[in-house]
């Protein structure tokens, strides 16, 4: 499979979607070999263009092999693995985007808990207090031992993979570049240090350069692997603005810490912020309580909640809390099953959620918290 699939990425114009496809079709590349034009043209997605493409490059094989063959070779040599989107360890929430990478290289160990990870991220430049901000944030994430994603950049970034490496948590850093590629090459020991304690992850081949285009694409695998992304300081037109607005699209939590108002290096935050895009947060507590019907089966918390038993229900509230369970369930489900009208609903689900019993989700859905 993964000669398919590298074969299918040296083909240009074609990308991940469309790879998908073909996959579902072919198993090997000897299979994709006997196919015909006729053959391709019926995958969603490949017009005759794409299928005269992937024709011509099978026409070149004997270039391929050598390629294929560098690359394996360069693998086994520089102890890079890699894992592509059917295998079991590859990021479970990077699965759900809508453009996952279908192969991804990667130094380190990946660990099935980036499941429950935040992506921390900001300026190049930051402040002493976004870096003061960023470091008391990731060690109490860290306390909690949910991984950091970061891009291991310059400024916030760095800062993110140090915070966890010193308290000793799991972070990965997704690179523009090749996982052999140091960028930027004074962050030479901290790359080492997280191959060696924690994993550094990218979609480009070994030897590729980091490239200015690259980086937009890399940072949809940021936002893609977590849960929730924690944006620090950031300009208006800041990477960290572009990877706000890729999380939105994959519709994944956006946070952002505020900064004051006369400073360009806390302008991105603020307007997230304002615009209702990103929630304001000022510890890591918002974050885990925005997050917790998601990581409540992940992380045990020495606070002892209050036994429901404890708080006070009316008739109606109590009939709806009944119908709550741990997996979601629709308004209008709850209306049928309780013969309460929607309005009537709305104003008891909105004390139960006062209370801190439930959680309304998106789509007008709610999940029970205790």
């Amino acid at each position: 499979m993964l000669e398919l699939i590298y074969f299918l990425t040296k083909i240009e114009n074609i990308g991940n979607i469309r790879i998908l496809n073909i996959l579902k079709k072919f198993n090997t590349l000897k299979e994709l070999k006997s196919a015909d034009k006729r053959i391709l043209t019926k995958i969603e997605g490949i017009s005759e263009s794409t299928a005269n493409s992937i024709i011509s490059m099978l026409n070149k094989s004997d270039d391929f092999k050598k390629s294929y063959d560098l690359l394996y070779d360069t693998l086994e040599k520089k102890n890079i693995k890699t894992v592509t989107i059917f295998d079991d360890e590859y990021p479970a929430n990077l699965k759900n985007i809508y453009d996952p990478p279908v192969l991804l290289y990667y130094k380190g160990k990946l660990n099935k808990t980036d499941e429950f990870s935040i992506s921390v991220i900001g300026t190049r430049y930051p402040t002493e207090y976004g870096r003061n901000v960023c470091l008391n944030l990731v060690k109490e994430l860290s306390e909690l031992k949910i991984p950091i994603i970061s891009g291991m950049a310059k400024g916030i970034d760095s800062v993110s993979h140090l915070a966890a490496l010193s308290n000793d948590n799991l972070t990965y850093a997704i690179l523009g570049s090749g996982v052999d590629v140091v960028y930027p090459a004074e962050n030479r020991k901290l790359y080492q240090e997280i191959c060696e304690r924690g994993v550094v992850i990218s979609e480009y081949e070994p030897g590729a350069k980091p490239d200015k285009v690259n980086f937009p694409r890399r940072n949809r695998i940021i936002s893609g692997i977590s849960l929730g992304t924690i944006i620090i300081e950031t300009g208006i037109r800041g990477g960290s603005m572009i990877t706000a607005e890729l999380a939105i699209d994959q519709n994944k939590e956006i946070f952002a810490v505020p900064g004051p108002v006369f400073s360009k290096r806390s302008e991105g935050a603020n307007f997230l912020i304002k615009q209702g895009m990103a929630k304001l947060i000022t510890g890591s507590e918002d974050v885990i309580n925005e997050l917790e019907y998601k990581l409540n089966s992940y992380i045990k918390k020495d606070v002892k909640k209050t036994a429901v038993k404890d708080i006070e229900l009316n008739l109606f509230e109590r009939k709806l809390f009944e119908e709550i369970k741990d997996e979601p369930v629709h308004i209008d489900s709850l209306s049928e099953n309780t013969e309460l009208n929607i309005s009537d609903c709305l104003v008891n689900l909105l004390s139960l959620e006062f209370k801190g019993l439930i959680r309304q989700l998106p789509g007008k859905k709610f999940i029970r918290l205790k």
